[in-house]
């Protein structure tokens, strides 16, 4: 039976890494020889191996009394596709910032080879026991265990040729910039703003990071003093606006706009399916001080209470007060295997038609001119003076976004 489930796992875990090759998520040989080492189930043994092995699925290893998820193993894609921004190198000492089950320190333990160095930390006790004693079981007992807090990195360690942060963080803590090398790389999965996120791979330039990489992603919030709390506003069960940003509105007054009649209207610009759509998200989020997230779950999206572009969610503005717009799209003419869609915009309140308008001009510009493009985002410590088109004030840093 051991034979049959080793059988079984090893097919698994070579299925799964020639699916990410073929798909074009893995593109090092030496990230694909690490994939193919590793063995993921082992990490999460309580799971199935089809689980543990499906290349989209993240496994929740954690959750607090209520339910609410605390700590997870990164899909495998996601895992896959950071790797490639890190680009870790034999003999690298790589700090990583949320251990979570120990899976992705092994694999930056294959990586960096015998001369090489892995630290991960973690700020839960039990979460570094249990990825201590995995790594230890699978042969990989050499790299380092600490709980700490992420946000102060692990000094007694570094300096680090490579720091990656598994935990969705707000800010860049200045801890991470002076523990990495002049030639360092941080990878980061970085609440950009309104709730936007991006593992971004930044590369460490005289006395600021520079952005080489960015990939839409979603991860877990940091706890702790890295922790910083996304603003919601429920507008009824199943929609909900994110300001982030440090910005309120009350709810009241936008949940009666959303059961007022809606203003729908369309852009007659159409986009395939894919990273288009994640790629106007972020320019809609630098670009618009009115910038937030609404949020549906299935039964509104199904009952047509609210249609954001993404089935989860999508890009919106709002003036704060009453009134509200937001990204939607609708089928267009099918182009080869995939289809494409009309991008629109979706409106409540007594400001609909200006926000509507202000929204279908900003579509309409990036489609212009940014459609194909990929912006700059270079991080300043404070204190510091930047001067740029778009600055996004963190309590740690300025981001200067250029596109």
């Amino acid at each position: 039976m051991d034979t049959d489930i080793r059988q079984t796992t090893e097919r698994l875990r070579a299925d799964l890494v020639d699916f990410l090759l073929a798909r074009g998520t893995i593109k090092s040989g030496r990230n694909e020889a690490a994939l193919r080492s590793v063995p993921r189930h082992a990490f999460v043994p309580d799971v199935s191996s089809e689980t543990a092995y499906a290349p989209d699925d993240a496994v929740v290893t954690k959750r607090d009394i209520a339910g609410v998820a605390l700590s997870s193993a990164s899909a495998p894609g996601v895992v896959a596709v950071m790797l490639e921004q890190l680009d870790v190198r034999p003999g690298d000492r790589v700090l990583e910032i949320g251990a979570g089950t120990g899976y992705n320190a092994a694999l930056l333990a294959e990586l960096a080879g015998p001369d090489g160095h892995v630290v991960t930390i973690d700020i839960d006790a039990d979460v570094v026991d249990g990825a201590r004693a995995a790594l230890a079981s699978t042969g990989y007992g050499h790299v380092e265990v600490w709980c700490a807090d992420g946000a102060d990195g692990y000094a007694p360690a570094g300096p680090y040729d490579r720091i990656i942060v598994t935990a969705g963080a707000w800010d860049l803590p200045p801890a991470w910039r002076q523990q990495l090398t002049p030639a360092g790389r941080l990878v980061v999965p970085l609440r950009i703003i309104g709730g936007t996120t991006r593992s971004i791979a930044f590369d460490l330039h005289d006395d600021h990071l520079v952005s080489r990489s960015m990939v839409t992603c979603g991860f877990l919030a940091m706890r702790g003093i890295g922790a910083r709390p996304e603003p919601a506003i429920p507008l009824i069960d199943g929609v909900t606006l994110l300001l982030g940003d440090g910005r309120t509105a009350p709810s009241h007054a936008l949940a009666r706009a959303l059961s007022q009649p809606a203003l729908r209207s369309w852009s007659g610009i159409s986009i395939p399916s894919g990273p288009s759509f994640q790629d106007l998200d972020l320019w809609l989020a630098t670009t618009s001080r009115e910038f937030c997230r609404i949020v549906a779950q299935p039964e509104a999206v199904d009952t047509d209470l609210a249609t954001p572009a993404f089935r989860w969610g999508g890009a919106a503005v709002t003036n704060e007060i009453d009134s509200f717009a937001y990204l939607t799209i609708r089928p267009s003419d099918p182009v080869g295997d995939g289809t494409l869609f009309e991008l629109g915009v979706r409106a409540h309140g007594p400001e609909r038609d200006r926000l509507t308008t202000s929204l279908l001009e900003r579509i309409r510009d990036w489609d212009t001119n940014h459609r194909d493009t990929t912006p700059r985002i270079d991080v300043y410590f404070k204190p510091v003076q930047v001067t740029a088109t778009t600055v996004i004030d963190k309590p740690h840093t300025l981001l200067a976004v250029t596109w």
